[in-house]
C-alpha cells in the first residue's frame, strides 16, 4: 500500500548578517559562561556570562523589530538584577532557587516580548509561556536554525566569499573538534602523549568549555531565531464550559464551615480559653514550630483552591457571585490563617534565634498573603492583572532575599540577638554550617567574653577555606571572608597536625 508523502516543506530559519552576528557573539558567551560554571561556581563569571548572553538576545530581539513592554521590560530588569546577585550572595541553596527564577522571568520576557506567547498574560496560564520559549522555541527550533546555517555556508561559498564560508565552518567545526579530541584522548594513550607534547595545561578546560558552551549556544541561538521567525500561533481559547455552579458552591459552603468551627476555636483561644484546648505536652516551641507549617499549608491550598475554583465554575457573563463570595471568605480566612503561622514562627525565632529556613518560610508566606490581596481584588474586578502582578512579586522578593544574603541577615540577627541578651546562647554549629556571610559575625564571637564561645568560634575560623582563584570566582562575600580568614588560616598552617 501506497502511503502519501507529505508536502509540507522542512522548517528552516534563514541566517542573514545579523543571525550570523548574532550566533558568533552568543557562542562567544556561551563558552565563558559555562567556563565559570564548570571552574568558578555560580560568582562574578557567572553574572558576567548570564548578562551578555541576555544582552546578545535583547540586541537581536529588538533589531529584529520585537519590542519589550512594561510587564516584559520588569520581567527582563529582575532578571538582569537577579543575575548581578550571584556576585553578592554566597547562599548556595538560595542561588540553586534563583537560577530557576532568572530561567523563568528571562524565558517569559523573550516570548511575550517577540509575540509568541499563547496565552493571555494576565492569567495563571501565562506561567507556560516560559518554558514554551526555552523547549518549543528553543530546542524546538535547533534542527530548523541548523538548516538555515547551512543553507548560508552554501550560498557564500556560491558567491565567491570563501573566506565567509570558511570562517561559518570553522564555527561549526569547534565544538566537533573539541569532541573527537576529548574522546581520542580518553582512547588512546599514544594520541594523549602526544597532546602532551603541547604546552603544559589542562587541557580538559577549554574542551568541556567549547563543548557545553557550543550546544548552550546552539539551543539559545535556536532560541533566538524561533521567537523572531517560528509562525505565531494563535491564543489558546477556552473550549471547556465549566463545572456547575451548585457543585462548586456545595464544595465552597462545606470548606467553609469547616472554617468558620476553626475561627470560633482561635475566639477561644484569643480570649484566654485556649488552654483547655492546647494538649498539655506541648511546649510554647512545639507549638509554634508544628503550629506555622500546617497554617502555611493551609494558606497555600486555600490560595490554590480560591484560583482552581474561578477557573473551573460554569459562566455566561461573569462568576456566580455567590461563587466570588465565598472565595473571599476564603480569602479573609487565609489571611488570617497566614498572620497567624507568621506570629508563631516569629514567637519562634524570638526563642531560639533564625535559619536560613525559617527566613525562607516567611518570605513564602509575605508572598502568599500578597497573593490572596491581589486575587482578591482580581475576584472584585475581573480585568485586573492579577497574574502579573504576582509574578513581578515573587521575582522582587526573590531578589531582595538574594541581595540581603540570607546567611548574612541569619548571622548577625543571631549574633545581635545573643549579644543583647536577647538569646541565652548562639548555636555556633549552625553559624559554622553558613557560607561566608558569617564569618564577620564568627569573628564577633571569636572575642567574646566567655571564653569557651571564643575559643569555639576560633576553632571553626580555623577550619573555614576561602580563596579566590581568579575574577570569575570573586563574590563580594567570599571576598570581605577572604580577608578576615587570612590570618587564621596562617594559624592553622603552622599548628601541629
Amino acid at each position: 500500500m501506497d502511503y502519501p508523502i507529505s508536502s509540507s516543506p522542512v522548517p528552516r530559519f534563514p541566517a542573514g548578517k545579523r543571525e550570523l552576528r548574532f550566533g558568533l557573539a552568543i557562542l562567544l558567551c556561551s563558552v565563558f559562561l559555562w567556563n565559570s560554571i564548570l571552574y568558578a561556581g555560580f560568582s562574578l563569571g557567572f553574572s558576567l556570562g548570564i548578562l551578555a548572553v541576555m544582552g546578545c538576545s535583547v540586541w537581536y530581539l529588538i533589531s529584529s523589530g520585537c519590542r519589550f513592554d512594561r510587564y516584559s521590560g520588569a520581567l527582563l530588569v529582575l532578571a538582569g538584577l537577579i543575575s548581578a546577585g550571584f556576585a553578592r550572595s554566597s547562599d548556595g541553596f538560595v542561588k540553586f532557587v534563583m537560577v530557576l527564577f532568572l530561567i523563568f522571568a528571562g524565558n517569559l520576557s523573550f516570548c511575550l516580548a517577540a509575540g509568541q506567547n499563547r496565552r493571555d498574560p494576565k492569567g495563571l496560564g501565562s506561567l507556560l509561556d516560559a518554558p514554551r520559549a526555552f523547549f518549543t522555541l528553543g530546542t524546538g527550533s535547533m534542527r530548523a536554525s541548523a538548516r538555515g546555517l547551512n543553507d548560508a555556508r552554501k550560498n557564500a561559498e556560491a558567491a565567491g566569499k570563501k573566506g565567509g564560508a570558511a570562517v561559518l565552518g570553522l564555527v561549526i567545526a569547534l565544538p566537533v573538534a573539541a569532541v573527537l579530541i576529548f574522546l581520542l584522548m580518553r582512547a588512546d594513550a599514544a594520541f594523549e602523549g602526544l597532546m602532551d607534547l603541547l604546552p603544559d595545561m589542562d587541557w580538559s578546560e577549554p574542551v568541556w568549555s567549547l563543548l557545553l558552551g557550543a550546544f548552550a549556544a546552539w539551543v539559545l541561538y535556536s532560541r533566538g531565531l524561533g521567537l523572531r521567525m517560528a509562525e505565531k500561533t494563535q491564543a489558546i481559547e477556552r473550549k471547556f464550559r465549566g463545572i456547575s455552579a451548585v457543585t462548586v458552591n456545595t464544595l465552597l459552603g462545606a470548606v467553609s464551615l469547616v472554617y468558620c468551627v476553626y475561627l470560633l476555636s482561635q475566639l477561644a483561644y484569643l480570649g484566654g480559653g485556649f488552654s483547655g484546648i492546647l494538649p498539655e505536652e506541648y511546649t510554647l516551641a512545639q507549638y509554634a514550630r508544628r503550629g506555622f507549617f500546617e497554617m502555611a499549608w493551609l494558606s497555600a491550598i486555600n490560595l490554590g483552591l480560591m484560583c482552581l475554583v474561578m477557573g473551573l465554575v460554569e459562566q455566561t457573563e461573569k462568576a456566580p457571585g455567590l461563587t466570588k463570595g465565598f472565595c473571599l471568605f476564603l480569602g479573609v480566612v487565609t489571611l488570617f490563617l497566614i498572620t497567624a503561622a507568621s506570629a508563631k514562627m516569629l514567637l519562634y525565632i524570638q526563642n531560639y534565634g533564625l535559619t536560613r529556613l525559617r527566613v525562607l518560610t516567611e518570605v513564602i508566606m509575605v508572598w502568599l498573603g500578597i497573593t490572596t490581596v491581589l486575587v482578591s481584588v482580581w475576584l472584585l474586578r475581573p480585568g485586573f492583572p492579577y497574574m502579573k502582578a504576582v509574578v513581578i512579586t515573587a521575582l522582587a522578593l526573590g531578589t531582595l532575599v538574594f541581595w540581603a544574603d540570607v546567611d548574612t541577615q541569619v548571622a548577625r540577627y543571631n549574633v545581635r540577638s545573643y549579644q543583647e541578651g536577647r538569646l541565652e546562647a548562639v548555636d555556633l554549629d549552625h553559624l559554622g554550617s553558613l557560607g561566608y556571610g558569617a564569618v564577620p559575625y564568627l569573628e564577633e564571637l571569636a572575642n567574646d567574653a566567655d571564653p569557651e564561645t571564643a575559643q569555639a568560634a576560633k576553632d571553626i575560623l580555623t577550619r573555614q577555606r576561602c580563596r579566590t582563584e581568579d575574577f570569575r570566582d570573586w563574590n563580594y562575600s567570599k571576598a570581605a571572608a577572604e580577608k578576615i580568614l587570612e590570618p587564621y588560616q596562617e594559624q592553622a598552617e603552622v599548628l601541629p597536625g
